[in-house]
């Protein structure tokens, strides 16, 4: 009869185990397709946008330093994010990247694809050294030597000759195989590489490579014991990170068709993509595209209503990033998916009520 009892008591324990498991697999799913739907409509509308009525080409310029820095927020995911390493310093890999590109087409005349190929790889040779030199920091001390190098970048690019200083390294117009292209044709190019780092992004994440990563963000020594080694995996996600961002240097450095330490030792950068990172969610595909757009764009918003703006957009940026730390820590994508979940479930329990 215990027995019995016992057997049943099993039976209906595994069952509503796998209940409990296919509700957070449904769960996951709903939520990817939410996501995913979300993206298709960003790239759908970013596609149209400069063929709409009434679009000028300063507003596809608009558009397309929204895209860098969406592009620079996904370099700051992966280190963040999906590695767990905190950094305040990126704005140094979108410096290297941006001089990088800009050095090659000033003495050997190269197209826009070549720099962005460039100064990808540089960056990422950089992030491949601070990561071996940051390797035992982690928490607000890797922060703080993050921030570190994002001064030493700074002060490089201001002192020594070849980077020309205050004064700056002015760029040709932009070509592309042998093409010159404008506003409309720039925002094109940036948008597919956007495209191309986003799916990079999704397929790392599903990755061995991607699973290393969040296992030495949850728990190093867990991860270490497993077989996971530390000094590359951390290594790989600093090269990683650097040129994704090194890549929206080369966006920003020919999009302005300019280079100076006044643009790009400007320590803001590295805060910014932080804040936009945190902001849409750091740890979510679709997040660095709500938060870059937040940070982009409310300079612009801000300065459309109000006369003298001042430094409300600072003061905006700050309240949203305390929002978002207190109400929803892992971003405003994730935060809204959790919100819609909780609401269906409130809409079936008063349907079953």
């Amino acid at each position: 009869m215990k027995n019995a009892m016992m057997d049943k008591s099993t039976e209906f324990s595994s069952t509503a185990l796998r209940t409990a498991r296919k509700l957070r697999s449904a769960r996951r799913i709903q939520a990817g397709r939410l996501k995913w739907a979300g993206m298709a409509g960003l790239f759908a509308s970013a596609v149209v946008f400069p063929l709409a009525p009434g679009v000028e080409g300063w507003m596809a310029s608009e558009a397309t330093l929204i895209i860098m820095y969406i592009m620079a927020a996904q370099g700051v995911s992966i280190l963040t994010g999906y590695t767990g390493l905190v950094t305040v310093g990126h704005g140094g890999f979108l410096a290297v990247g941006a001089y990088a590109s800009a050095l090659m087409t000033m003495h050997l005349g190269t197209d826009l694809l070549t720099g962005i190929i460039v100064g990808g790889f540089v960056a990422a040779v950089i992030g491949c050294a601070l990561g071996l030199v940051f390797l035992r920091l982690s928490g607000a001390f890797m922060a703080i030597g993050t921030l570190g190098f994002a001064f030493f970048i700074g002060t490089v690019v201001n002192n020594v000759p070849i980077f020309e200083g205050r004064e700056g390294i002015s760029l040709p117009g932009n070509h592309v195989l042998g093409y010159e292209i404008g506003d409309i044709g720039f925002f094109y190019v940036s948008l597919a590489t956007l495209a191309i780092t986003t799916l990079f992004i999704y397929c790392l994440v599903r990755s061995a490579v991607g699973r290393a990563f969040m296992a030495l963000r949850d728990s190093e020594k867990a991860a270490e014991a497993s077989g996971v080694n530390r000094v590359f995996y951390r290594t790989l996600a600093f090269s990683m990170s650097a040129a994704v961002t090194g890549i929206a240097g080369v966006l920003f450095a020919h999009y302005v068709n300019y280079v100076s330490s006044e643009v790009f030792a400007d320590i803001w950068y590295s805060v910014d993509f932080l804040v936009a990172t945190v902001v849409g969610g750091s740890a979510v595909l679709l997040g660095p595209f709500v938060g870059g757009l937040f940070v982009a764009f409310l300079p612009t918003l801000i300065e459309f209503f109000v006369d003298q703006p001042g430094d409300l957009a600072f003061i905006i940026k700050g309240g949203a990033l305390i929002f978002v730390l207190i109400m929803a820590p892992a971003g405003v994508v994730e935060g809204t998916v959790r919100f819609f979940r909780w609401i269906t479930r409130i809409r079936k329990e008063t349907a079953h009520g």
